[in-house]
């Protein structure tokens, strides 16, 4: 079947099918998607002749990840088991904890394979002007978490954002006199940058936190 993109008159640029119009409008609602980006995705699943093309697989996986996928009622991450692996791993470091933002933030770290500790996601950041307050986010299963498993060191892996500082910020002085090394990552010149392009923010946090070599 072979779709041919008809448009109304004075309809906004709207297609006369009322489903292939909901579809782009469905897509389009997904980050990073635009009207045409989602037009050009609507237009290749319906257009398919094949009877087990894309729109089908689609649909399957969809439905496949919305029963299975959960988050881990442990640590926040994208998991299917709960527990998640991390959480149950006994070659994990229960003492070592990386707090993050977001669940997507703990891939880069599992990828690299350097960091054997395990994690908390916060599921966000504090964003008064959002309406984001410190009531909105499970600071109070955090430290519940630290006392559980005996954590003696915290990494603070936030975003360098104004809101990412703020929580930080505030993740510091939760955890005053409790005895805890307290680590963030440091922020600077990335490798193969060109000092030239570098924005001052970025050259100033490279330069308060120079170390000796």
């Amino acid at each position: 079947m072979t779709v041919i993109p008809k448009r109304g008159n004075g309809d906004g640029g709207e297609f006369q099918s009322p489903a292939l119009e909901r579809l782009v409008k469905s897509l389009s609602r997904l980050p990073g998607l635009g009207r045409k980006s989602a037009t050009r995705l609507a237009l290749h699943l319906v257009g398919r002749e094949d009877s087990a093309g894309p729109a089908e697989e689609l649909v399957a996986a969809v439905t496949e990840a919305r029963l299975r996928v959960t988050n881990c009622t442990s640590c926040g991450a994208i998991t299917e088991a709960d527990p998640c692996r991390i959480c149950t791993s006994e070659r994990r470091d229960v003492t070592q904890i990386c707090i993050v933002a977001s669940p997507v933030d703990i891939l880069p770290f599992e990828k690299a394979g350097f960091f054997r500790g395990r994690y908390f996601v916060l599921g966000g950041l504090l964003s008064p002007l959002d309406g984001v307050r410190a009531e909105d986010l499970p600071f109070g299963r955090l430290t519940a978490r630290l006392d559980q498993d005996g954590v003696t060191e915290v990494i603070i892996a936030l975003d360098s954002s104004v809101e990412g500082e703020t929580t930080s910020l505030y993740l510091q002085r939760l955890f005053e006199g409790r005895g805890l090394t307290l680590t963030r990552l440091a922020t600077g010149i990335p490798v193969g940058g060109s000092l030239a392009y570098i924005d001052e923010v970025t050259l100033q946090r490279a330069f308060q936190y120079r170390r000796s070599f």
